[in-house]
């Protein structure tokens, strides 16, 4: 070894090739980071998207006419249907009064007459209510799909050059009507 260092070191440095897979793995954990800053930067900008969408349609104050009502509406079948067992507390007046909006219903049933028009304002509600959110909801989907140039649906840019192209049409009709005449 000591007359032949040169021949040892030689023979050496090929075999710390072998490192070079650790560099490669870290590399591929760099990656997963990368692709984990895209992914959570594109949730970003689809929530600001959604967020505009709802703040445009007034989510917000829809939230609070849901919350209001449906307090209100625990408050009346609670104080309507006392005699009732599911609504022996306030409590589960609120619970019956929850899923009467999100429309799922529960296992009780008001038996007061006036419980019953209550509750029949109560999932009239609730019906309206899911029918806004799903359009909120649909509006937003329907706004991503058309910002995207491969989309099935037309967008507002595809509108305009459409009103583009027409108006040049008509113009260069025109321009033929005069000429024949």
């Amino acid at each position: 070894m000591k007359r032949n260092w040169l021949t040892a070191v030689s023979l050496l440095i090929p075999a710390l090739r072998v490192f070079r897979i650790f560099r490669f793995i870290r590399l591929l954990r760099g990656l997963k980071g990368i692709r984990l800053v895209r992914i959570v930067s594109s949730l970003n900008r689809s929530m600001n998207s959604l967020g505009a969408t709802m703040k445009r349609r007034g989510f917000g104050y829809v939230m609070a006419i849901i919350v209001t009502v449906t307090f209100a509406g625990a408050a009346g079948m609670y104080a309507l249907e006392k005699p009732n067992p599911g609504f022996d507390t306030y409590g589960m007046a609120l619970w019956w009064t929850a899923m009467r909006v999100i429309t799922a219903g529960n296992e009780f049933n008001p038996s007061t007459p006036e419980g019953r028009g209550l509750a029949f304002i109560i999932a009239i509600f609730g019906y309206t209510i899911f029918g806004y959110v799903t359009a909120t909801f649909a509006t937003f989907f329907i706004g991503r799909d058309a910002e995207e140039k491969d989309a099935p649906v037309a967008g507002s840019k595809d509108i305009e050059e459409l009103k583009k192209t027409i108006q040049t049409l008509s113009k260069d009709i025109q321009e033929l009507r005069a000429g024949l005449k």
